[in-house]
């Protein structure tokens, strides 16, 4: 019996593929620079700090998560598109517990009075806090729009973009960096190379992609702007008192 040889993969395409799944190995080297040191080399004491059973179990599910996204994008890259979609069953229900344990552990870090130095803990909550909702908002839009694979890549991409503050902010970077530049701006140099993307491939920014990263500065900067006010201080002092 004849075979039928598959198509060849065009160009573009195969272009595509390797941009997304670069840029997925490049935030895992990302997250293993930041968590090395302080996490994955030195799993008991973390650095001189003591590591609650929850946050091992924080940095369980969301080292699964990277894991599975670079796997995601590998298998898309070697064209093993059905595999793919058969783990992003997975990565569904990997969603709903990374949103549980991630709020779990802002607020029990906040309540033992953990914060990086140099910051009131109150006011630090408001970066993991308010990122919950909007990491879970973006994946939840990429799961939706799974067989959409132009909106559901890009989603998916701004989404681990958003997750790279904690990596990217504990880099070894120079002191007058710490704060705002290395938790935002740095990990926003992201979307600047998905922008370059969209244009070089097809000449525009792609909408999914203006309204994605719309999304997240919007909510990055309404961090900044809240996060010592006195209500927000009042909202996180109730919240993490649930964890005492």
């Amino acid at each position: 019996m004849a075979t039928v040889a598959p198509a060849p993969v065009r160009p573009r395409i195969k272009s595509e593929r390797l941009f997304y799944a670069g840029m997925a190995w490049a935030m895992l080297l990302a997250v293993l620079i930041g968590f090395g040191p302080t996490y994955y080399w030195l799993p008991v004491t973390g650095g001189g700090r003591p590591i609650t059973p929850l946050t091992h179990l924080h940095g369980l599910v969301f080292s699964a998560w990277i894991l599975l996204f670079v796997t995601q994008a590998t298998l898309v890259a070697a064209g093993n598109v059905r595999l793919h979609m058969r783990l992003g069953l997975v990565g569904m229900g990997l969603v709903a517990v990374m949103v549980i344990v991630a709020a779990l552990t802002a607020l029990s870090a906040a309540a033992r009075g953990s914060a990086p130095p140099g910051m009131d803990p109150m006011s630090w909550l408001a970066i993991p806090l308010i990122d919950i909702p909007v990491f879970a908002g973006l994946f939840g839009a990429a799961l939706l729009n799974r067989r959409k694979p132009q909106v559901h890549k890009r989603l998916m991409l701004i989404g681990m973009i958003g997750m790279m503050s904690p990596a990217f902010g504990r880099m070894p970077w120079p002191e007058a960096m710490i704060g705002p530049i290395t938790m935002f701006g740095i990990p926003d140099l992201l979307l600047i190379a998905l922008i370059a993307w969209d244009i070089a491939s097809s000449r525009r920014v792609h909408l999914v992609t203006i309204i994605g990263a719309s999304v997240l500065i919007a909510s990055q900067a309404l961090r900044l702007a809240v996060w010592q006010t006195d209500w927000w201080l009042s909202f996180a002092a109730w919240s993490s008192a649930f964890m005492r």
